[in-house]
């Protein structure tokens, strides 16, 4: 009796989630018979795949929940190692979320199964000595910036560049919406996508919002988020604050495609919200221990995604270890009437759209990945 082609996954937050489906998409096509388990979230299980885990609902963030997590984490390791033994994989493909899935790879390297890293984390940006361990656990790598291929090429990983996954979960035409378009003066405001983010960076960014509003009165203040609950955080926040934010669902993509411009919390928004023409600030809060650590750690020179994928500053990016709105005020005050500041980014994202960034990435991943079933 033949056996089936078998691929065991590992993702462990939304985005990875939702790259990981559409992996398995692209990967079905090409092998219809494809067996998949693994580790991931909802839209996996949309997919069919056989899920020992949802790491996406109790995605874990930080040193202190690790450390508290860790008996569940070692039997979830404990349940992955007996799915590799009992239905050996023809390839392990881990997708980001770096400090649990490399647990796994030493899993998967330990008995032979080759491992694919599919978005490989970013180690470069912090202590980037890191890379000759995740080499030791590593077959392949699958990078979405240009300059990692070398990065990682030269740790001795097959390394290829297939591009920015979320390129292809982006509609073709900025989703705009007319309520939020047709105001003189929308700003959005987006925190980022974890529960951390939110609670970090909402008091930050209402006090950026009052003192505009002090300064702009026909200024209005957008946002949405994925996670209903946090949407019931963030309209907390601003109903204490005393400020109208007007929160649109889950429809992130609508409120960055339709405001002038935007603060984005440094992750992969920041460069959702550069491919869907708005111009935007890059920021991110940081303890002022990991501020000092910076200083004596080879970091590369931006945050934002659209920077590294640039090689320059496209985007104004500011680095916070406190709460003063002042820097946000001064970087964004500029992109809020029709400046050459505003009107510079604008044609500087949108040929930065034009010449960098394509669509396909998932589709190449697939490719380079097929043969490992033959």
């Amino acid at each position: 009796m033949t056996r089936s082609p078998r691929l065991f996954l590992s993702a462990g937050d939304t985005s990875g989630d939702q790259h990981a489906a559409r992996l398995v998409r692209s990967l079905r096509e090409r092998i219809p018979d494809l067996a998949v388990e693994g580790l991931g979230g909802p839209e996996l299980i949309n997919e069919g795949v056989k899920l020992h885990a949802d790491l996406v609902s109790h995605a874990i963030i930080g040193f202190g929940p690790a450390i508290q997590a860790a008996p569940k984490l070692l039997g979830l390791l404990r349940r992955v190692a007996g799915a590799l033994d009992k239905r050996r994989p023809d390839v392990v493909v881990l997708v980001d979320y770096p400090g649990f899935n490399l647990f796994v790879a030493r899993l998967a390297k330990k008995r032979g199964i080759p491992v694919v890293y599919f978005v490989a984390p970013q180690l470069w940006a912090w202590a980037p000595w890191r890379v000759k361990r995740f080499a030791r656990v590593v077959d392949e790598a699958h990078v979405i910036f240009p300059f990692e291929e070398a990065f990682f090429g030269a740790a001795g990983i097959e390394t290829h560049w297939v591009g920015h996954p979320l390129i292809d979960g982006l509609p073709a035409e900025p989703p705009i919406l007319p309520a939020i378009a047709d105001l003189p003066r929308p700003v959005a405001l987006l925190p980022g996508s974890r529960p951390r983010e939110v609670h970090a960076h909402m008091t930050l960014l209402l006090r950026t919002a009052q003192a505009l509003k002090e300064r702009h009165h026909d200024i209005s203040f957008h946002t949405a988020h994925v996670s209903a609950e946090e949407r019931a955080n963030m309209a907390k926040a601003a109903e204490e604050a005393g400020l109208d934010l007007q929160i649109h669902g889950n429809q992130v993509h609508e409120v960055m495609a339709s405001c002038r411009c935007a603060l984005v919390a440094s992750g992969t928004a920041t460069l959702e919200t550069a491919v869907l023409g708005t111009p935007l600030v890059v920021f991110y809060r940081i303890t002022p221990t990991e501020n000092q650590m910076r200083k004596v750690l080879l970091v590369p020179p931006f945050i934002g995604q659209v920077n590294l994928v640039s090689g320059r500053e496209v985007t104004p990016e500011l680095l916070l270890t406190d709460e003063d709105p002042q820097p946000l005020i001064e970087a964004l005050e500029p992109l809020l009437t029709d400046t050459q500041t505003w009107a510079k980014q604008r044609a500087d994202i949108s040929a930065l759209r034009n010449q960098s960034l394509e669509k396909g990435a998932i589709e190449r991943s697939a490719e380079l990945l097929a043969p490992r079933f033959q």
